[in-house]
């Protein structure tokens, strides 16, 4: 999967087995293990893709087609619920990261 590519193909993908690196502007910024699931952003917003997932080792990927991935979420609300924690996780990770690059260490209160 790679950054800009467009978001009409595939909705989401997961991970089944393997692990996979994620880079933006070619800078790995994290990595993808079993049960992730990636390419659910572009989904959302309808724009290109944002980064870049490379397998690191041999990877077993479900990939849900756009047509498919509201009968998905209306059939299978866990989901959807998986989904939201992914994104969920991966904000958390980010702040986190921000915060550690600013050299402020944890924000006060």
């Amino acid at each position: 999967l790679s950054s800009s590519s467009a978001a009409s193909d595939v909705y989401k993908r997961q991970i089944i087995s393997g692990e996979a690196d994620v880079f933006v502007d070619n800078v790995k910024v994290g990595i993808l293990s079993e049960d992730e699931v990636f390419g659910a952003m572009a989904a959302f917003t309808r724009e290109p893709r944002t980064a870049s997932v490379i397998a690191a080792n041999h990877c077993t990927v479900m990939a849900v087609p756009q047509d498919d991935f509201v009968v998905l979420i209306e059939a299978q609300p866990k989901a959807a619920v998986n989904l939201i924690e992914n994104l969920a996780r991966r904000i958390t990770i980010m702040n986190q990261q921000l915060i550690e690059l600013s050299g402020q260490g944890h924000p006060r209160e």
